[in-house]
């Protein structure tokens, strides 16, 4: 079941999401907040088909993730969400159900617990050259680890699914050692340790029960260690491991960079006979190539982040901007952060006619052509493809890199768009084909920009008012015109000539809003990025 755990000056309380729930200050929603900056009726989340839905009832002081602002959120397992000062945090047991119902955590008692071996993993580290081993014994048991290590690291290759990596390591585990089962748990953010993965040689008839004790003492003392049954402690009771089922135990930290970020635990139930020293010395060994192989799931999982954010880059931003992201010459803030930002939209007039008397194919086709020629001259003026939405494209100026003179770069591109569409529509004229009219209109103003999305897709994207009004000046704009809204036009340094527009009611805005036509703009160096 998912929950909602709420953070406030009370504490902590976890909501189970049970349908759909309200949150706001009056005391009818389902999550009660009393706090500063927290509307009567301030968000609902919805439960759409297993799928959790977060949106803000248009409050006053808004819903944020990661500090950017946003209305609308489809909710991941993880995802924190702030309102005023209070942290909601999702969370979605179904991602963990069918692992955390096969483990139990079972309490030993510290002060009885008796280790039959236990191996500092600081001191097996390293593997001492041949001439330095005394004892032939342990020469093989080396070898012994390197052999099984290898034999560990062929078998998951490059796998980078954490879940699909630990289950092949569960696996080898149990045949490396004649196991029955085997656990890997790694340490959350709460430094909690959670099982990730549980396998067993035979069919499970139970839950496997995991010491928590045991836990606490090898991350401690960073040290593997083994217990085995003795039927009976020195009172005639009957000992922890028998009563949780197990003959023999084996625990040991996984340790990066002299820091435990989990546990492999693995057991004989009883009758099955009893771990040795020399199994532990093993194990001890083992965990290393463990720990290298779950960080670089880790790290490939982000190289192909950033790739995919780079890819992205690559085809929003300008060429000359994107070499000198990848050389680390420019640094993307990649959280939330207010900018002031000029926007631009351009959108064809009458496309839904237009596509209606086209073959799919066409329509595709004439869209490349016409992205093609408009994105050219965005990158030629700085401009940053923020994305295409249908037949219509909207550009930053001014973000994800800070330029001079933003708004005399709105106006130059959008001219220069305008000016290359009426030479190109005079040669699909002579063509027999369409025309492709559009309208343009830009605003500029203080936006939250940064990557949002869910933890599968991001996309750097700015959200804000002045996001809205640039939207709606373009449905003001008539084919062939460019629009600017008076915040444009007061933030321009070249000379323009352009004509005001009635006062317009804006959707979304107090009042009128003053717009202009804008017909020409004098040619200036100080915007261009030439690639």
């Amino acid at each position: 079941m998912a929950s909602l755990l709420v953070h406030d000056d009370n504490g902590d309380r976890t909501v189970p999401l049970l349908g759909s729930i309200t949150i706001g200050r009056h005391s009818k929603n389902k999550v009660v907040l009393h706090a500063s900056g927290i509307s009567k009726q301030h968000a609902v989340i919805r439960c759409l088909d297993k799928t959790y839905v977060y949106e803000d009832l248009n409050s006053s002081n808004g819903s944020h993730i990661n500090e950017i602002r946003f209305s609308k959120h489809t909710l991941v397992d993880g995802d924190v969400i702030s309102i005023g000062h209070v942290r909601l945090t999702f969370q979605d047991s179904s991602v963990m159900d069918d692992i955390s119902r096969l483990v139990t955590f079972d309490q030993f008692d510290a002060e009885s617990t008796q280790y039959q071996e236990r191996i500092e993993l600081t001191q097996v580290e390293r593997f001492l050259p041949e001439r330095e081993v005394a004892d032939l014994s342990m020469l093989r048991v080396d070898y012994e680890k390197l052999r099984m290590g290898n034999e560990l690291l062929q078998s998951i290759g490059t796998e980078r699914n954490l879940k699909t990596l630990l289950d092949s390591i569960s696996s080898q585990l149990i045949r490396m050692f004649m196991a029955d089962r085997c656990v890997i748990l790694l340490l959350n953010a709460a430094n909690e340790f959670e099982a990730k993965s549980v396998q067993s040689m035979d069919a499970m008839d139970g839950p496997i029960a995991v010491s928590q004790s045991v836990l606490k003492e090898v991350q401690s003392s960073k040290s593997a260690v083994l217990l085995s049954d003795a039927a009976q402690n020195d009172y005639g009771q009957e000992s922890s491991l028998m009563m949780m089922g197990i003959q023999s135990v084996m625990c040991s930290p996984i340790i990066h960079e002299s820091k435990v970020i989990g546990a492999v635990h693995v057991d004989l139930r009883n009758g099955q006979g009893s771990f040795t020293k020399k199994d532990l010395q093993l194990l001890g060994g083992i965990v290393t190539y463990i720990a290298m192989a779950v960080i670089n799931a880790g790290l490939s999982r982000k190289i192909e982040q950033e790739a995919k954010m780079q890819a992205q880059f690559e085809r929003l931003l300008s060429p000359s901007v994107v070499k000198q992201l990848v050389a680390g010459k420019i640094k993307l803030d990649k959280s939330g952060e207010t900018r002031h930002v000029t926007i631009m939209f351009a959108d064809i007039r009458g496309f839904t006619r237009m596509s209606q008397k086209a073959t799919p194919k066409a329509v595709v086709f004439m869209l490349n052509q016409y992205f093609e020629r408009v994105v050219n001259i965005i990158f030629k003026y700085g401009g940053t493809v923020d994305k295409f939405i249908g037949d219509e494209v909207m550009v930053l100026f001014g973000a994800p890199i800070p330029m001079d003179h933003q708004e005399d770069a709105a106006l130059a591109c959008a001219l220069e768009i305008q000016q290359m569409l009426k030479q190109w529509n005079l040669e699909r004229h002579a063509k027999k084909k369409g025309m492709i009219p559009v309208g343009i209109g830009i605003n500029s103003g203080e936006v939250v920009v940064g990557s949002i999305g869910s933890s599968q897709t991001m996309q750097y994207t700015c959200v804000g008012n002045a996001v809205n009004i640039a939207s709606r000046l373009t449905g003001l704009a008539k084919a062939g015109e460019v629009v600017a809204s008076k915040d444009t036009m007061q933030g321009v340094h070249a000379k323009t000539k352009c004509e005001a527009l009635s006062p317009a009611n804006i959707k979304g805005l107090d009042g009128k809003l003053q717009a202009y036509l804008v017909k020409a703009i004098a040619q200036s160096d100080s915007y261009h990025t030439t690639s």
